[in-house]
């Protein structure tokens, strides 16, 4: 790295550690921060220190939220019946602007992956039992990404959880394979909703 001021070189490593951000654009960032108006700075600043300290997790689903019941778990309007299991939190966004599901949601925390170390025990799928055992849940729609992680996922979900005599839907194939929830458009989505199947 050229021989920056200290603390030009620390917010380009800090661009750095997002997902997708190399050198070239975190130098750019940087720069856009110190030569723009001060104020843009600021409201960065300050933005980040309060999805910091104002978002937190759902105490029931695991969704992000601002306070300890998300707007889904706290609308009482909401189908109780229905369970969409996602893996990630940011996977509710999409799947709730297709305007199609009106259940509720639970994430896993991740999906299984041995090749990076993430293994069953690691995600909240005890919870997701005592969940089902102490709710009238009737249908459990996996909503995983199309991937072999999210297949992986699905198929230990559906062995483990099949003794509880639950309807288990996954949404259909209208996702390519490979592609993750958050990159899929809004039509796509509500095909994959709509056409939901049983396993």
């Amino acid at each position: 790295m050229p021989h920056y001021p200290e603390p030009l070189r620390r917010l380009i490593e800090a661009f750095m550690v997002l997902p997708g951000i190399g050198r070239k654009t975190a130098e750019r960032f940087a720069f856009s921060l110190l030569q723009g108006k001060a104020e843009a700075a600021s409201d960065l600043a300050s933005a980040i220190t309060e999805l910091r300290e104002h978002i937190m997790v759902c105490q029931e689903c695991g969704q992000f939220s601002e306070r300890a019941l998300c707007s889904i778990c706290s609308d009482g309007k909401r189908n109780k019946s229905e369970l969409c299991v996602v893996a990630d939190g940011r996977d509710i966004f999409p799947l709730e602007q297709t305007g199609l599901y009106h259940g509720r949601y639970f994430v896993l925390g991740g999906l299984i992956n041995p090749i990076e170390g993430i293994h069953a025990t690691q995600l909240r799928i005890k919870e997701l039992q005592t969940k089902l055992k102490t709710n009238d849940v009737k249908e459990l729609i996996l909503a995983l990404n199309a991937n072999l992680e999210g297949d992986a996922t699905g198929l230990y979900l559906i062995k483990l959880l099949k003794p509880l005599s639950l309807k288990i839907t996954r949404l259909a194939r209208g996702l390519p394979t490979g592609s993750r929830l958050e990159y899929a458009d809004e039509a796509t989505l509500q095909s994959a909703f709509a056409n939901r199947r049983e396993v």
